[in-house]
């Protein structure tokens, strides 16, 4: 993104292209709405550059989620009575807003058949790329580049971790 601060206009309509379909014969152009909307807001903003422009997605983008989430956040105690960022996922917060709003107890199976129905329908525990390219740089590699630090990437499979 350093070289964006060179960039001193808005670039091109051409050169507006989806870069999430690399690789496929679909090419997805930005339409000439979409690009007199960047045109307005570079304007309105009074952008110097590129990195400026995107900058400015960038805050209003995690403005606007925060924005959204934090309201969700809100409804989750006035509906369920539970803080939605105590839980890893919806159907997590579905599953404890079905308890308690129905305010049933759970009862232990008698039957073998529920208890393995339940049993085949367990999945795995949160799963996550914490980064979204990793190049590894080692003795080991084809490109190896001894200017540079050794680094390793190591696959982890782990099972029964509950």
């Amino acid at each position: 993104m350093n070289t964006w601060i060179h960039i001193k206009s808005l670039t091109k309509k051409d050169s507006h292209l989806s870069t999430l379909l690399k690789g496929s014969s679909l090419v997805m152009r930005i339409s000439d709405e979409d690009y007199r909307h960047a045109q307005t807001i570079w304007n309105y903003f009074n952008l110097k550059n590129m990195s400026e422009y995107n900058d400015l997605y960038v805050k209003s983008n995690v403005l606007q989620l925060a924005d959204v989430f934090e309201n969700f956040r809100k409804l989750c105690p006035h509906y369920y009575e539970l803080d939605c960022v105590h839980l890893f996922t919806a159907p997590g917060l579905a599953w404890q807003s079905s308890l308690k709003m129905t305010d049933q107890p759970l009862k232990l199976f008698t039957d073998i058949n529920m208890l393995m129905f339940i049993e085949k329908g367990i999945r795995g525990g949160i799963c996550l790329i914490t980064k979204r390219f990793s190049e590894a740089n080692n003795k080991y590699v084809p490109n190896f580049d001894t200017s540079k630090s050794i680094k390793h990437i190591i696959y982890l499979d782990c099972n029964n971790l509950y």
